[in-house]
């Protein structure tokens, strides 16, 4: 049974894509994004988190690749960059994992 449980999650995970900041970045954007995007719950890293089923209690537990994705993906929303925001998306969804302890 767990060997099922975990080959699901694995297959979920690497099939892993974050339609729903997709679709805000493909509308223009507004300064409620950047709100959306300062927030790390409500960022393209939350949603992944939201996927995975986990929590955050703090930044401290993300790895230092996620961190800096995260960022990098607050700062592209400021400038309203979609097009390095996508960029940074796909990057996210392909990060083996984004949680510290999972290295």
């Amino acid at each position: 049974m767990v060997r099922v449980f975990y080959s699901q999650k694995t297959d979920l995970i690497s099939k892993m894509t974050l339609t729903h900041w997709r679709r805000q970045i493909q509308s223009d954007l507004g300064p409620e994004h950047q709100d959306m995007s300062d927030n790390w719950k409500m960022c393209a890293i939350g949603e992944r988190i939201r996927i995975e089923g986990r929590d955050l209690k703090s930044i401290k537990y993300l790895s230092p690749d996620a961190i800096q994705l995260g960022y990098e993906f607050s700062v592209s929303m400021q400038e309203r960059d979609n097009e390095k925001a996508l960029e940074i998306i796909t990057k996210i969804e392909q990060l083996p994992t984004i949680w510290r302890d999972e290295k």
